[in-house]
């Protein structure tokens, strides 16, 4: 496992959890965009080989955790969902996304829904139909609206334009549920990141800073 020799991590796959003595490597990858830009929908990747006890089953959902060796509590990384797999000499290697997977469907509002309808109400809306909430941290401005949503419109492509009306990018965030976050202004406390207490180094897991 790429670690520091300093973190211990524990992997909850559909109710079987995997330890240090079970995973061989593991990378969480999650970024906002890659150069300074607005209207993004980030979608976090989470891999992993690991000896498993039983094959999961089809988009398995995957917990992943990380603590000070020593340390009582766990924190959480974020909750992904199985999407491509490979098993090699004993070993299984997963490809894991986050909820906002579940945005690049069709949106297709139910016929009560009235529009136009507020950036936030159909923030909410998109939220439920994959499956999720949205983080109480978002702020909205109440004037912003959409319309009904063109054929073959993503509730993906819809997330971006909410967020680009608000000069902000969503991500998922450790918990599950999406969060905007503002690209200027305070940012919310989601989107702070673990350091080390004693020399203020960014705590990694796989290469990628810890968010909480």
């Amino acid at each position: 496992m790429k670690t520091n020799g300093e973190r211990e991590y524990k992997v909850d796959v559909e109710g079987v959890v995997y330890g240090m003595d079970g995973i061989e490597a593991a990378e969480l990858s999650q970024s906002l965009f890659d150069t300074v830009s607005v209207g993004n929908t980030a979608c976090a990747v989470f891999t992993m080989t690991f000896h498993p006890t039983a094959a999961p089953p089809r988009m398995a959902q995957v917990r992943a955790l990380a603590r000070d060796k020593g340390a009582a509590d766990w924190t959480p990384l974020g909750i992904f969902w199985i999407d491509e797999r490979a098993e090699r000499d004993g070993k299984l290697t997963v490809t894991c996304y986050d909820v906002m997977m579940a945005a690049e469907r069709e949106w297709r509002p139910a016929d009560t829904e009235a529009f136009p309808m507020t950036m936030e109400r159909a923030a909410q809306v998109i939220a439920a139909a994959m499956g999720t909430d949205l983080d109480p941290r978002c702020v909205f401005n109440s004037g912003y609206t959409v319309d009904y949503p063109a054929e073959g419109y993503t509730m993906r492509e819809v997330l971006g334009y909410i967020a680009a009306a608000h000069g902000g990018n969503w991500l998922v965030t450790a918990a599950g549920k999406l969060l905007l976050v503002p690209l200027y202004g305070s940012m919310p406390p989601e989107t702070r990141y673990l350091i080390e207490e004693e020399e203020g180094s960014a705590i990694t897991f796989g290469g990628v800073r810890i968010r909480i």
